[in-house]
């Protein structure tokens, strides 16, 4: 298909989670923006290209504010020793993975996971990577893959004093290099990647909380684990969101991954600052580290933590793993859709919202609804009608960059077959 400068969607049940609900609606697109939206009726004719989306439901493009990209290839591998403790998972299958990340898989992880998430609507993805053995220039390479498939990325690398102080140097010099590359950048921006408290010493924090530049945020796994908190207790701070703050490296563009084991004086500063907090599910039951507080930390949004793709399962998960038919639609309507497009335009300004004149970003779900869609059922609509469907079109900044089970301007066959080539020298490096 080719690259269309003007074309409008008719058909379909258009939906922007909070105000915006129309059943037989409309759109139309030029040059990557929404010029008109509302009803089918009452759209005048236009030159361009008719999209019908059958009934489908189209969203705003959904956003995962915390993803490892480079976790992809992990599938089918074995950890390499025991995995009982949350140390043990790092070191002897996550990190061991890392250490054996090259330009190629870093690529190639890339590129077929920013595909899947595609295929579920996601139009931008705040990464947080980690390539031991390839650290200069890896965030270039990460954003080769976001621009190859044409999606929005906020990325930063994985600072951690495992590997000595030298290298340490190279994780920070790797984050403030691509973040004053992408300055002016509208797709990719970047910020600063903190392992998680529990692998970066005093020293190395004093270093990050003078070099980072002004307004360049962080990125952290935040008491992810008992020992993350543990740790910084005997470093005699409160907790983890504590040492944070007194090293000067909080603020309202901070994110936050997991916030599963804080201290009441954490939860404070979390409410005074009101940093962007991420719960991931799915990872936190897989690796067993509990499950996030949820009637004492209110304010955050769902993420994969490199889990998956697909964020309408993520949601449902929140909902099955939490209070299940207990949980308030109205709250979980706020996280879904509200919370987020909050978040994604403190880095991206103007996106995420369905309006003429702004960008179009839009998931179009593979999913029919079969009565009206309002404000009161938009969430029972997606966790249990939409649940886990995936896109039927995907649009970013008013390209289509996935239509129908297809990638428009990709050859996805000689993706495959390097994919599979650069999978098995990986797995084989695991192995050894």
């Amino acid at each position: 298909m080719e690259n269309l400068d003007k074309f409008y969607l008719t058909h379909g049940t258009i939906t922007d989670g909070n105000s915006l609900f129309i059943e037989d609606g409309a759109m139309l697109i030029e040059n990557g923006e929404i010029i008109w939206i509302g009803p089918g009726e009452e759209m005048d004719d236009h030159q361009g290209i008719e999209i019908d989306m059958g009934g489908r439901m189209l969203v705003p493009g959904l956003i995962n504010p915390h993803h490892h990209l480079y976790s992809y290839f992990a599938t089918g591998l074995a950890p390499c020793g025991e995995t009982g403790t949350f140390l043990q998972i790092l070191e002897n299958l996550w990190w061991h993975l890392d250490r054996n990340l090259d330009e190629e898989s870093v690529y190639y992880s890339a590129l077929v996971a920013i595909m899947d998430a595609v295929r579920y609507g996601i139009t931008t993805i705040f990464d947080h990577h980690a390539s031991m053995s390839y650290v200069s220039g890896s965030l270039s390479t990460l954003g080769r893959a976001f621009e190859t498939v044409g999606i929005k990325g906020l990325l930063c690398y994985e600072t951690s004093d495992r590997h000595g102080d030298l290298e340490v140097v190279k994780h920070i010099r790797e984050n403030i290099d691509f973040w004053e590359q992408q300055k002016d950048s509208d797709n990719l921006k970047g910020c600063f990647g903190l392992h998680a408290n529990l692998t970066l010493s005093e020293e190395t924090m004093d270093v990050i909380a003078e070099l980072k530049p002004p307004g360049m945020p962080i990125h952290i796994h935040c008491g992810e684990a008992e020992e993350d908190l543990d740790y910084c207790v005997e470093l005699g701070y409160t907790g983890p969101v504590d040492r944070l703050d007194s090293h000067g490296l909080l603020d309202e563009r901070s994110i936050l991954a997991h916030a599963v084991h804080l201290s009441n004086t954490d939860l404070e500063i979390l409410r005074e600052i009101s940093p962007v907090v991420v719960n991931n599910p799915e990872s936190n039951a897989n690796n067993r580290v509990g499950s996030m507080k949820r009637g004492k930390l209110n304010s955050f949004v769902l993420g994969t933590d490199g889990m998956g793709c697909d964020m309408i399962q993520t949601l449902r998960s929140y909902y099955l793993l939490g209070k299940g038919n207990q949980e308030s639609f109205e709250e979980m309507r706020k996280l879904f859709f509200d919370r987020p497009k909050k978040v994604l335009n403190l880095y991206f300004p103007g996106m995420g919202n369905l309006q003429p004149g702004n960008a179009a970003d839009l998931a179009i779900l593979d999913y029919i609804p079969l009565s009206s869609v309002s404000r009161e059922n938009v969430i029972s609509n997606l966790i249990f009608g939409a649940r886990s469907a995936r896109s039927w079109m995907t649009i970013s900044r008013g390209r289509i960059i996935w239509r129908d089970g297809h990638f428009p301007f990709l050859d996805e066959k000689e993706i495959l077959v390097n994919t599979k080539k650069t999978v098995k020298a990986l797995h084989k490096r695991f192995m050894a």
